[in-house]
């Protein structure tokens, strides 16, 4: 399939069937995700894959550390994204410098687009997602984090039995300015 295709067929997909991911699989499709521009060669960026058991272990010390107030807000929507197979969280260390870590997230976010373009390709489906706890401390510490990095996105993966169609987007004509 050309760029061009897989580009318009790629949609967010979260309708998962029960077949296993491998992680050698997403780790090649990093490998070549990473290829995306960044300013001065920095790769703000590194990837944890949560899945089975590590995943399950997660959910569950996440949850246990809310309070009821809190678990009220935030376990729907962890549940809803950790019924995917597989996520992928992308992590960015922070930046002082406002400019650079812009930078650095728009980096991270095209590494994201990358990565789900290569999976699209590889036959599974995935949806971005950025849900308001993954700003939280208690969901950082838990996932491992550093207090200098952020979690940019979760993607979730896993194949799926349901195609889904790409919606319409606007022509970029009909958007674009040119000056001559």
């Amino acid at each position: 399939m050309s760029l061009s295709k897989i580009i318009k067929s790629r949609v967010s997909n979260t309708n998962f069937n029960e077949k296993q991911v491998d992680s050698n699989l997403l780790i090649d499709l990093l490998d070549v995700a990473v290829y995306a521009p960044n300013h001065k060669m920095r790769e703000p960026w590194r990837f944890i894959i949560l899945q089975n058991e590590g995943k399950k272990k997660l959910i569950s010390k996440y949850l246990e550390v809310l309070n009821d107030e809190q678990k009220e807000i935030f376990e729907p929507a962890v549940l809803k994204v950790f019924k995917a197979p597989v996520v992928v969280a992308f992590i960015m260390p922070t930046n002082l410098d406002l400019h650079d870590e812009l930078e650095d997230m728009e980096a991270v976010a095209t590494v994201i687009q990358n990565f789900m373009l290569l999976a699209t390709e590889a036959g599974l489906a995935t949806a971005w997602k950025t849900p308001k706890y993954i700003e939280t401390e208690k969901f950082k510490e838990i996932l491992g984090l550093s207090i200098k990095e952020i979690v940019i996105g979760l993607v979730m993966v896993g194949y799926s039995d349901l195609a889904r169609d790409p919606k319409p987007r606007k022509a970029a004509k009909d958007l674009t300015t040119i000056y001559k």
